[in-house]
């Protein structure tokens, strides 16, 4: 038992890490208007992909460029196409938007700023 609740407890700070270090965030956007809405619009796995379903969608903005508040429209700060060749994450960016940065492992860096 003990090695299993180590296991999974180094599989979480792991995840937890992964997320800290991630190039990219994405938010979630109402595709009909490029306004960002609540992420919980897009947490169900029917519209985890970048082009969305139901109208939204996850757009992804790099670390360095300001995440738009809740409401903003976004424009041109990211893309709506998912990440291949860089770490990404899907939400964490503060409702009321900021500056998107790139934490790392133990660095105390949040995932936006602002």
């Amino acid at each position: 038992m003990t090695v299993g609740i180590g296991v999974v407890t180094v599989a979480l700070v792991g995840l937890g890490a992964a997320g800290s270090r991630a190039e990219e965030r994405g938010v979630c956007v109402d595709r009909s208007s490029d306004v960002r809405v609540a992420d919980d619009q897009c947490d169900d796995d029917s519209a985890s992909s970048g082009a969305g379903y139901g109208g939204y969608g996850w757009y992804y903005i790099p670390a360095g460029r300001r995440a738009p508040a809740e409401g903003q429209a976004v424009a041109g700060q990211g893309s709506f196409v998912t990440p291949t060749n860089k770490s990404f994450t899907k939400g964490g960016v503060a409702a009321d938007g900021g500056t998107v940065t790139r934490g790392g492992f133990f660095s105390g860096k949040g995932s936006f700023g602002g």
